[in-house]
Parts: C-alpha cells; structure tokens; sequence
C-alpha cells in the first residue's frame, strides 16, 4: 500500500503547479507530524496539550492535520506547553548556516485575544529576548 501511495505521489508531483503547492506545504506538515509525536511522546492528549497552551483542542488538531499553518507565536506557545522551544536556523541554499542559530523560548503562555491572534493585555505582549543558542 506504502508503494502505492507513493507511485500515485509521484505523478502527481510531476505536475509543476502541483509540485510547488506541495513543497511551499512541506513545512506546515513536517511540524504537524513533529508536534503530534512530541505530544505523545509527553504522554499529552490534543486537549491537555491545548490548555497548557491557553488554546482550544480543535485549533491543536486543526494544527496536527496540516489543516492551519501556525504563526511563530503558536509553535512556540505549543512547544513551551510541551516543555520543548522553537529552534530557528537560517540557511543559504547549500545547506550552510547564514545567521547564528537562535532559540524562542516559550511565547507567553498568558491570555489570548478573543480572535486568537495576539495577546490579551500589554503585559502579556511583552516579548521574551532570543538567545543565541550556543550561548
């Protein structure tokens, strides 16, 4: 089943609209597929992980089935909420480092706007300083 799944994927993807509507999605998926094991792995059901997060179960299954593309501020709330942060690293197209690594350690886990965007108070909106991740 496995190979013919990925025979009908690779038809598909020798269309060129079809293959980069795929790979600009590629990231989106690879996050849901790292945020549903890290979850697991935590022993954390989608609502347990939600409310450490102050979000709803919906918008963390929404997430994990690639079905939202998460701002910044969501992976880190999520992965603060699993005990985990959001390493960032930016390459050139070879692969090589192009700026210093950095680390958002876990975006403030207060109240959000009742839209979902954004924070509550401006307390709450203050930003935590990146840190090099080396440092």
């Amino acid at each position: 089943m496995d190979d013919d799944f990925k025979q009908f994927r690779d038809r598909m993807l020798e269309d060129p609209a079809t293959r980069a509507a795929y790979q600009a999605r590629k990231p989106v998926y690879a996050f849901a597929v790292q945020l549903a094991e890290l979850r697991s792995q935590k022993g954390l059901s989608q609502a347990a992980l939600a409310r450490r997060a102050g979000m709803k179960q919906s918008e963390v299954a929404r997430i994990e089935a690639a079905e939202a593309s998460p701002t910044f501020d969501t992976m880190a709330r999520l992965l603060a909420a699993a005990e985990a942060d959001l390493d960032i690293r930016f390459k050139d197209a070879r692969g090589k480092v192009v700026r210093l690594p950095m680390v958002l350690k876990g975006a403030e886990l207060g109240a959000r706007s009742r839209r979902g965007r954004g924070v509550a108070s401006e307390e709450s909106a203050k930003e935590k300083p990146l840190r090099r991740a080396n440092a």
